[in-house]
């Protein structure tokens, strides 16, 4: 007759080698995702709902935006709830320290080396520590049954550990893991269950690639490079957006993301969007990519184009993209008209009373910035085709050679912009500014006197291309506009107009301007349309005034 006791140990021990392990919790795949330039992605998350499931659980938890979290059930199934929070798992995994080591061969006789080279036999005890599994709350200590009682070695002076018998490679534990739990009422055939949110990490960078004939033909290639740091694509579809919504709460967490990873994000997040950068259209700043490599049948499809309101969408189906790739896609290709223009825009400078009491650096610093200006060549291009084209990095090659890179700008469908490819070196200008009198007055503003001073300014171009060319010249300046020559035109323009384009000039802060400079003067912009046969000269004149006191 067996013994009882052995029994129930043997029956014990099948129990403990047949425990099933236990099954991953299922995922809600990315079915459908929306990618904004900035940074901002739309998730739809879904799967089919099991038979009987009462509940889906995700182990990882989402970070959205403020009030764009949203779970759902579709089909006879309901959603009850949706809750987050922290749960305890068990773990297993490989034991990699002494410390784990001992923990997960507890009860087995071992042989122990000391750093003093001590050897010690003995059964192992493991290491105490204020909690039953593996933490930063274990001890120092390893405990040790000998012949002649309890050994209590420290961890650091364990050279080498001999377990005889079966060694056990890895230590099983608890630890508190955060947890989205969906709870499910209903279900049935064509049941499904998922999640929608908005969350940065997934982002698009737009590019063109322009090839020009020289007599105004354009072969465009548009592509776009996806920056995954948020979640794995599977087969999913992508729509790639072009144009920027509004998200009112965008630096704000929503709660289902739990406290500690609210202010994790919050902590990582930029002050006032980071991710705005010198590519206005909320291009964010590009990380080092490449492209990966797919096979034939799983590579994505562009399924087309359309319109959304404000925003402009290009649709990718079955894009396969594991968090951390990048992945290059080529969007569309079309043609674009376009002709060549020639911009110059001369810098103004501060008055000369202003000017008078600068400091020796100051006077270098203004110079550098008021320096002979250059033509630019420039593509003016005719947006014909079927959707608006965004801002975004353009190389332009001529006749399959890299001719230079600009930056596309956003242009709607039917409308022009232009592409800024090279200084125009074979342009020739040379600008000159005088004062041509000023009248110490008094000019009578209220209570106050001021003088006024007329100033004269001229632009000198010559065109040493072997082909003829049309330039635009734009001349501002401070002041209020008196005549202009050559058939250009000329108007004034506020604060706002006169920084609209690139912003104020550097040298504008270096004074603290008086209230009623702004009120008795302003800017004025001369602007001409000239066309110059090959050696062609022409000079282009224009006057202004000021008030002074």
């Amino acid at each position: 007759m067996k013994h009882p006791l052995l029994v129930v140990s043997l029956l014990l021990g099948i129990a403990i080698a047949q425990e099933p392990v236990a099954k991953k919790p299922p995922v809600l795949p990315v079915r459908e995702v929306t990618v904004f330039k900035d940074g901002h992605a739309y998730l739809i998350r879904e799967a089919p709902l099991p038979d009987g499931a009462g509940a889906i659980v995700l182990d990882e938890l989402p970070v959205p935006v403020l009030g764009t979290f949203w779970p759902f059930a579709t089909g006879a199934a309901r959603l009850v709830a949706a809750k987050s929070g922290h749960d305890t798992v068990a773990t297993d995994r490989p034991a990699m320290d002494f410390r784990q080591i001992a923990r997960a061969n507890s009860g087995k006789d071992v042989t122990i080396v000391t750093a003093d080279k001590e050897r010690i036999d003995g059964r192992l005890l493991g290491v105490p520590s204020l909690k039953d599994v593996p933490a930063a709350s274990d001890g120092e200590l390893l405990l040790l049954q000998t012949g002649s009682g309890t050994r209590v070695l420290a961890l650091s002076q364990v050279r080498d550990l001999e377990v005889r018998g079966e060694f056990v490679p890895r230590i099983r534990g608890e630890e508190q893991q955060a947890r989205l739990t969906l709870q499910i009422a209903g279900g049935g055939a064509g049941a499904t269950v998922g999640v929608m949110y908005v969350q940065r990490g997934l982002r698009w960078i737009p590019a063109y690639r322009l090839d020009i004939d020289g007599k105004g033909q354009a072969a465009v290639q548009f592509e776009a490079t996806l920056v995954n740091d948020l979640v794995d694509l599977e087969r999913a579809t992508v729509n790639l957006v072009v144009g920027v919504p509004k998200f009112e709460f965008q630096g704000l967490v929503d709660p289902i993301s739990l406290q500690q990873e609210a202010a994790a994000v919050a902590a990582m997040a930029p002050q006032s969007q980071r991710f705005s950068n010198a590519l206005s259209n909320s291009l964010m700043t590009q990380a080092a990519w490449h492209g990966q490599q797919q096979e034939q049948e799983s590579r994505p499809a562009v399924a087309g184009a359309e319109a959304q309101e404000d925003l402009f969408v290009f649709t990718v189906r079955d894009v396969t993209l594991k968090r951390g790739e990048r992945l290059v896609l080529p969007i569309a290709s079309f043609a674009l008209t376009y002709r060549d223009v020639h911009r110059l825009e001369i810098p103004f400078a501060p008055p000369m009373e202003v000017r008078q009491g600068l400091q020796s650096e100051r006077v270098v610093e203004l110079a550098k910035q008021l320096a002979a200006p250059k033509a630019r060549h420039v593509l003016r291009l005719k947006n014909g085709s079927d959707a608006p084209l965004t801002t975004a990095p353009a190389l332009v090659l001529t006749a399959g050679r890299v001719l230079a890179q600009g930056r596309m700008s956003y242009t709607p469908r039917g409308g022009e912009t232009d592409l800024e490819i090279n200084v125009a070196v074979d342009v020739q200008v040379d600008t000159e500014e005088r004062e041509q009198k000023r009248d110490p007055g008094p000019f009578r503003f209220g209570d106050d006197n001021y003088a006024r001073v007329d100033i004269a300014g001229s632009i000198a171009l010559q065109n040493h291309k072997s082909q003829p060319i049309e330039i635009e010249v734009t001349r501002r300046a401070l002041g209020l506009a008196d005549a202009i020559g050559q058939d250009g035109s000329n108007k004034q323009l506020d604060l706002v107009q006169a920084w609209q384009d690139g912003g104020a000039p550097g040298w504008w802060s270096w004074w603290n301007w008086p209230y009623w400079w702004f009120q008795h003067n302003g800017f004025a912009e001369f602007r001409w349309t000239v066309k110059l046969a090959p050696g062609a000269a022409t000079k282009l004149e224009a006057s202004w005034h000021y008030f002074w006191r």
